[in-house]
């Protein structure tokens, strides 16, 4: 049975600088992990040996934010995935095989102002800029209540091109792939947009991955079925509409409302992640 460490409990407390807190502890373990600052974004960029590569497989670009909502602890949304993240970084540094992933926590997830005011969305326009658009992006938020990962599902419109359209269907099957290999069941479902808006809206396919309790998905199918619809906004007032993401942004978002089970969820995805090359 995963604990949940103290560390944890110190990276959630309402005063601490995160930005530091992630740097000095991969610090601590030996990584660099230099600011990417764009537009007053502070993206944070796991720097690992470039002996960890190799140019016959895809790099696997794994991202999750590390910024909040305002007066919110922000335990699920989104310390959990960074905190494993941050942990999986370490082990990552000292493998001797070719893992391939480049890791970034991203700064500026919680922007209220739109898409292209998150942090996601700068950073998906350097990547179009060097020429960054073949590598396989997952995004991981919200991962620390339940036990279904959850994979977002969009309807792309009648405008999306098809080229695209492949392409983001082509990751979300290495997303099933890997999710089949580390848990005993997933699902798909629509969800809020997380750092994948950012990449979606400048043309670079990106699966975001979250968690739900069971009991918490079977009212969210029934309800989409009920209502026929797929609007997240919309479902977000509806009385089952998924609690646990109703609880971000709140000050209800604590390590009380956790699961231990979540974190130990996570890892298995990271290790089979870490393990699959394509």
């Amino acid at each position: 049975m995963y604990s949940i460490p103290t560390e944890f409990i110190d990276f959630i407390d309402l005063n601490c600088n995160r930005k530091e807190f992630i740097q000095s502890f991969l610090q601590k373990n030996g990584i660099d992990s230099p600011i990417i600052s764009i537009n007053g974004k502070n993206h944070i960029y796991v720097n690992f040996s470039k002996k960890q590569y190799n140019p016959r497989y895809k790099i696997k670009t794994v991202i999750a934010h590390y910024d909040r909502a305002p007066f919110s602890y922000g335990a699920n949304d989104n310390s959990v995935a960074v905190f494993c993240l941050m942990n999986w970084a370490v082990e990552l540094s000292k493998s001797n095989i070719a893992h391939n992933v480049r890791l970034i926590f991203t700064d500026g997830e919680e922007s209220e102002s739109g898409i292209k005011n998150q942090g996601s969305y700068d950073l998906a326009k350097l990547f179009r800029k060097l020429k960054i658009t073949k590598d396989d992006l997952f995004v991981f938020d919200c991962m620390g209540k339940g036990e279904i990962p959850v994979i977002s599902k969009f309807n792309f419109s009648s405008k999306v091109p098809f080229r695209f359209i492949k392409k983001y269907s082509d990751l979300e099957k290495k997303a099933e792939f890997i999710l089949q290999k580390s848990c005993s069941q997933f699902v798909k479902l629509p969800t809020h947009f997380s750092d994948n808006a950012g990449f979606l809206a400048n043309g670079i396919p990106c699966v975001a991955i979250s968690m739900l309790p069971s009991c918490e998905v079977v009212k969210y199918v029934q309800l989409i079925n009920q209502t026929k619809s797929e609007n997240v906004e919309k479902l977000h007032f509806c009385d089952d509409f998924p609690q646990t993401w109703k609880n971000i942004h709140s000050t209800l978002d604590t390590v009380e409302n956790l699961d231990t089970n979540s974190f130990e969820i996570t890892f298995n995805i990271l290790n089979v992640l870490k393990m699959t090359n394509f």
